[in-house]
């Protein structure tokens, strides 16, 4: 792993926030391309886009701070001056608030901004993904297996001494799966709106089945964890939109 790309002088460019900022970039473009195709305004898009993932980013990070409260409650500074620290169903709550009022402001389609958005999400993820193995965040449960992977002792995985499970490759490597499902789909698209869906049902089964492996404080209620439960909710939400918009279309 390289948790630093490039170090010049005073300079540091860490391997995490360079897969995070090209995964952005990615899942805009993708986004931005697919609403052309819709027929959404491409000025009006990437206003909503761009204060659409400031305030997403700014909630994945809320979570990430409750969810570590009482490492942040004995190193308060480390909200600001920590590198790490992202909870991406954080960022999907609290990016619904303006991309919600802002398709209302500018009087754009939702449910087609939604599938723009739908099929860039996963392309964009699966490359941040990367940039949480290299900085070795995210983590599997410890395992003796050969795919097992020994992290250096200055990451978080690292810690633990041992081989986990690189549940950050796994991630990577289904989130691309699901774009390429999407992009199958497409094709054969019945009403507005469905594409998101699908990758909302999609993503939320993976992330619930994911969870199982991971090795890193999670939150826990009762017997499932945090993002678990927000799976559920939002898997069956999904199902739920997917047969009224399609009986309404």
């Amino acid at each position: 792993m390289y948790p630093v790309l490039i170090k010049l002088g005073p300079v540091t460019i860490y391997t995490y926030g360079i897969f995070v900022f090209l995964g952005l970039l990615l899942g805009y473009f993708v986004s931005l391309r697919e609403a052309k195709r819709l027929g959404i305004d491409c000025t009006k898009f990437t206003d909503i886009i761009f204060w659409t993932a400031v305030i997403a980013l700014i909630g994945a990070r809320i979570f990430y701070v409750i969810m570590e409260y009482k490492w942040f409650i004995q190193r308060p500074l480390e909200i600001i001056l920590s590198r790490s620290g992202f909870v991406f169903y954080g960022g999907v709550i609290f990016g619904f608030i303006p991309l919600y009022f802002l398709t209302k402001k500018y009087k754009i389609d939702s449910l087609k901004m939604l599938d723009s958005l739908g099929l860039g999400l996963p392309l964009g993820h699966s490359l941040g993904r990367l940039g949480c193995f290299f900085y070795g965040c995210c983590y599997g449960k410890p395992t003796d297996s050969v795919w097992g992977v020994l992290f250096p002792l200055n990451s978080p995985a690292g810690m633990l001494a041992e081989k986990v499970i690189p549940t950050q490759l796994i991630s990577s490597f289904f989130l691309f799966l699901i774009f390429i499902v999407l992009l199958f789909i497409r094709k054969y698209k019945k009403f507005r709106g469905q594409i998101f869906l699908y990758y909302l049902v999609l993503y939320g089964i993976f992330r619930f089945i994911i969870e199982f492996f991971r090795g890193d404080e999670r939150g826990q209620i009762l017997f499932f964890t945090t993002a678990q439960i927000i799976s559920i909710i939002l898997v069956g939400m999904g199902c739920f939109l997917f047969f009224k918009w399609r009986k309404k279309a």
